[in-house]
């Protein structure tokens, strides 16, 4: 009777405020959200057994799953949310199985809820992708000031929290979730440089997050002098004058460059690069075993990443090991905790798509990668290079890397959006 009330009055709720708004509202939001997690963590010590933001993300979950029962439709894209909800219940057995720990299930269900928020908001927004790409100017607007304003204040004002005070001075405000910050931060950066090309008003919000970025410390921000590469090739390199110039300024570098031009002291030791310097270096000398992996490309990244591709490989290791953990995961509670306890403290390896292979095995490794791989191939098929195009690759190929941005709802949801709205076929140096 009470399952009955509960899903009459969700119903109700979405016809009478249109679950479209609500996401909007969530949208214009969220930074919030983890702003007020971290100051309730960071300045008052409060711990709640289930954060603001889990609250908050819960209730949309759930409205997303009362809307799509609601609308009684199988889709192409809700059909892999659906299966992993299904599925859920016996892959929660077999963790607790594994574990033998009650404190098991709980771990796993949160964990697995991050993954079906993410895969729900997605459905949502592909099907009404038109009415959320309106909305994507007036959402990066309003986070912009929330993103940028919160971090310059907390610096001036010596509040927040500082995530690398062993290497250097920064301030991520309250947002403890330092790749999702960086996913957010690097985001924003390219969306208002192809704002800045259309308005130049933008130049002023563009300088605005850039800085905000390089306070909050992450070493993404040397990326940024790549992507303008990469954005001045495309937008500007098809008009007739930038050939002139391209043709004019190339054998001009080129000559500099043999002469001797380009002092190491001016363009490697200047000060943007060696402030990240020491802790490359310690990310690098951290782990020199590299012979223990046997992942060729691991073994690559593994001179950049510290430990995080030794931990991948460990694991990848051990799920073949076993057919049940092959399907169905280690899941993310004690057991799992094999993979990386001993080096550093971390379970898993910190990358995403490799710890959610870990997590969930091969099944739910395929019902969360196949819903992304379907709205990504159109886009490098076609060659897409605009805004959405160029932060889709960005997120997508971070999260690869760096992790923490699928599994963690604040760069899933800018993750989501984005991605949702690329189903609009939308031209070339367009946003």
């Amino acid at each position: 009777m009470l399952n009955r009330f509960i899903y009459l009055f969700a119903t109700k709720a979405i016809v009478m405020f249109d679950l479209k708004k609500i996401i909007i509202f969530y949208f214009y939001s969220f930074l919030f959200v983890d702003l007020i997690n971290g100051f309730l963590l960071k300045e008052l010590s409060i711990d709640f057994p289930i954060s603001f933001g889990q609250l908050i993300r819960g209730i949309l979950t759930f409205l997303l799953l009362i809307d799509v029962f609601k609308n009684k439709k199988i889709t192409d894209s809700n059909k892999f949310s659906l299966l992993f909800i299904i599925l859920t219940p016996f892959i929660i057995i077999i963790y607790f199985l594994n574990d033998l720990s009650f404190k098991a299930i709980t771990l796993n269900i949160l964990e697995i809820s991050k993954v079906v928020f993410f895969l729900l908001l997605l459905d949502n927004i592909v099907k009404n992708s038109s009415f959320y790409m309106k909305k994507i100017n007036s959402i990066f607007m309003i986070n912009l000031y929330i993103f940028s304003l919160s971090i310059i204040l907390s610096f001036i004002f010596g509040i927040g929290i500082d995530a690398y005070k062993y290497y250097y001075v920064s301030n991520k405000s309250y947002f403890y979730a330092s790749n999702a910050t960086a996913v957010i931060g690097f985001t924003m950066c390219i969306y208002f440089t192809y704002m800045a090309k259309i308005k130049y008003k933008h130049i002023f919000n563009l300088l605005l997050v850039i800085t905000a970025f390089i306070i909050s410390g992450s070493k993404i921000i040397l990326l940024y002098p790549l992507f303008m590469i990469y954005f001045f090739y495309n937008e500007f390199l098809n008009e007739f004058k930038y050939k002139i110039l391209t043709i004019l300024v190339v054998p001009l570098l080129l000559l500099l460059f043999f002469t001797n031009f380009f002092d190491p002291n001016i363009f490697i030791k200047n000060i943007l690069v060696e402030r990240y310097q020491e802790r490359t270096l310690h990310s690098i000398n951290m782990f020199k075993k590299h012979e223990q992996i046997d992942i060729e490309p691991l073994k690559w990244y593994s001179y950049v990443s510290g430990i995080r591709a030794y931990r991948a490989d460990r694991g990848i290791k051990e799920i073949f090991s076993n057919p049940t953990n092959l399907f169905f995961g280690f899941g993310t509670a004690m057991k799992s905790k094999v993979i990386g306890m001993k080096y550093g403290g971390q379970s898993g390896s910190e990358m995403d798509f490799i710890d959610i292979f870990l997590n969930f095995g091969i099944i739910g490794f395929l019902l969360v990668v196949i819903p992304i791989m379907k709205l990504i191939f159109p886009l490098i098929l076609n060659f897409n290079t605009n805004f959405l195009a160029t932060s889709i690759y960005f997120i997508f190929l971070y999260s690869f890397f760096a992790g923490h941005v699928i599994t963690s709802p604040m760069a899933g949801s800018i993750f989501a959006l984005l991605l949702g709205s690329s189903k609009q076929n939308f031209v070339k140096n367009r946003l």
